[in-house]
C-alpha cells in the first residue's frame, strides 16, 4: 500500500511550501499537512510537531536525494547537479540584462525597429525576441489614454457581474508592477552604486545611515540634549551578505 510519509518537518510553513514547488518540479506528489492550525496558532507549532511536509511512500527516496542536495547547497536535473549561488546569480544576471534591455528602449523607443542593434552576452536571440513583443504590447498600453464615460461607470457599478476598479483602470497591474520594476532600476543604474565590500568582496551593497556606528558619544550627547532621539546624520554602505557597514 502506498502510505504518506513526512519527508521534512518546521514551525513556519512557507518552508513546506518553497521545498514542495522544488520537489514538484520532479513530479513528485507533496501535501502539507497542520498548516491551518500553525497559521491559527503559531505557538502550538512544537507541540504538534511542526507543519509537515508528505509524499508517498515510492517517491520517499527520490525526494530524499533531492533534500539532501538542497541542504548541501546544490540542484540537479537531467544535465546533472551545479551550486545554487551559481544558478541564483546565473537568474540575477539574466534579470538585471533584461532590465537592461527594457531600460534601454524605453529610454529610445526606435529599437524596436531595429531590433538587430539589441546585444547581449546573456540572452539568446530567440530571448531577445520575445523580449521585444513584450515591449510593442508595453508601448501600446503606454499610448492608451482613459477616457471617463458615466453611461460606462454606472453599468459597471451597477452590474452585479461588472468590475469597477477595472473599468477604472484599464491598464493591467502587470502593466504598472513592469513600469515600476523598469523605473527602480533605472535610478539604480543612473546613482552609480555599485561598491563591493572590503570584508567579503559582496555586491549586494546599499549606502544608507550607518547602523553599528551612529551610537557614539556625539549621537548621544545630541539626544540628551534635544531629551528625544538625535536624527540619524552618519552615512555608510551597509552590506546585506555580511552585514559590515563600511565607508565607501
Amino acid at each position: 500500500m502506498n502510505q504518506l510519509k513526512t519527508l521534512f518537518s518546521s514551525n513556519i510553513p512557507m518552508d513546506c511550501h518553497i521545498l514542495k514547488g522544488r520537489l514538484e518540479c520532479e513530479s513528485i506528489d507533496c501535501f502539507v499537512f497542520d498548516e491551518n492550525i500553525v497559521w491559527l496558532n503559531p505557538f502550538r507549532a512544537v507541540a504538534i510537531g511542526g507543519v509537515k511536509l508528505k509524499v508517498p511512500s515510492d517517491q520517499l527516496e527520490l525526494a530524499r536525494k533531492i533534500l539532501l542536495h538542497i541542504k548541501k547547497g546544490f540542484l540537479f536535473d537531467e544535465e546533472g547537479g551545479y551550486p545554487i549561488t551559481e544558478a541564483l546569480q546565473s537568474e540575477y544576471d539574466k534579470q538585471q540584462d533584461v532590465l537592461r534591455i527594457k531600460s534601454e528602449i524605453r529610454s529610445q523607443p526606435s529599437l524596436l525597429d531595429a531590433p538587430d542593434e539589441i546585444k547581449s552576452t546573456i540572452l539568446s536571440r530567440d530571448e531577445i525576441d520575445l523580449l521585444l513583443v513584450a515591449e510593442k504590447e508595453f508601448q501600446t498600453l503606454s499610448k492608451q489614454k482613459f477616457q471617463f464615460v458615466w453611461k460606462d461607470f454606472l453599468s459597471e457599478l451597477l452590474d452585479f457581474d461588472g468590475n469597477v476598479f477595472e473599468y477604472l483602470r484599464p491598464k493591467p497591474v502587470e502593466y504598472f508592477q513592469d513600469k515600476e520594476l523598469v523605473e527602480n532600476y533605472q535610478s539604480y543604474d543612473a546613482s552609480g552604486v555599485d561598491i563591493p565590500c572590503p570584508n567579503c568582496q559582496s555586491h549586494n551593497t546599499s549606502k544608507g545611515y550607518a547602523i553599528d556606528y551612529k551610537w557614539d558619544f556625539l549621537y548621544l550627547f545630541l539626544s540628551l540634549l534635544l531629551v528625544i532621539p538625535f536624527p540619524l546624520i552618519r552615512k555608510k554602505t551597509h552590506c546585506f551578505n555580511c552585514g559590515y557597514d563600511f565607508k565607501n
